[in-house]
């Protein structure tokens, strides 16, 4: 066999060699998952919220025209500010869209007010209350503004629960010691509560 054609068959297993090599050092992946499609929401969505300690109200249509309207995004945003700083931060509007879906899945009008408890929290006020609360997540996504704390007077709160969590929208769980339900925007999942 002439020099070149012995070169380059050594080149060809050697290159077989390493990509078996390859091949046998990772273990198999899995496929992955199938997107869920979530269902279409309507043209125009609106929310009206409302937290009760100081009785502020927005009552806005944050999605209409294609697009989610700004001036709704950052009034819905001053309602669901920090309580303890201040604080505000964007709140996703994929968030907005959970509890939208959620109330329409109910049967409520979009006109339906909703007793927000809490939605964004500093840093400093999420540490704080995990020391005092086993319920409250180190790495909360209130924290991003993708979680808020909610009733809905005219539903049983563990029903609105048990809703959410079938949504596949993000995170859901109902808590009976607050009677409050939590949403968010993080993975599909629920957890025990107390």
């Amino acid at each position: 066999m002439p020099f070149s054609c012995r070169r380059l068959l050594f080149l060809l297993l050697t290159a077989a060699a390493l990509a078996l090599a390859g091949c046998a050092s990772r273990p198999p992946q899995p496929p992955p998952e199938p997107e869920m499609e979530l269902p279409p929401l309507p043209d125009v969505r609106r929310v009206v919220l409302t937290y009760p300690r100081s009785r502020e109200m927005v009552d806005v249509i944050y999605f209409h025209n294609g697009d989610y309207d700004r001036d709704a995004m950052a009034k819905i945003n001053h309602l669901l500010r920090d309580r303890r700083t201040g604080e505000e931060r964007p709140i996703d509007p994929l968030l907005m869209d959970f509890l939208f879906d959620l109330l329409m899945r109910t049967g409520l009008p979009p006109t339906t007010v909703v007793e927000v408890t809490d939605g964004f929290r500093s840093a400093g006020t999420n540490a704080d209350l995990v020391k005092v609360n086993g319920n409250a997540a180190r790495e909360s996504y209130h924290l991003q503004g993708k979680a808020m704390d909610f009733r809905v007077p005219l539903l049983p709160g563990p029903a609105l629960g048990e809703i959410a969590k079938t949504m596949q929208r993000g995170g859901s769980a109902y808590y009976p010691s607050t009677g409050h339900t939590h949403i968010d925007t993080g993975p599909n999942r629920t957890w025990r509560t107390r």
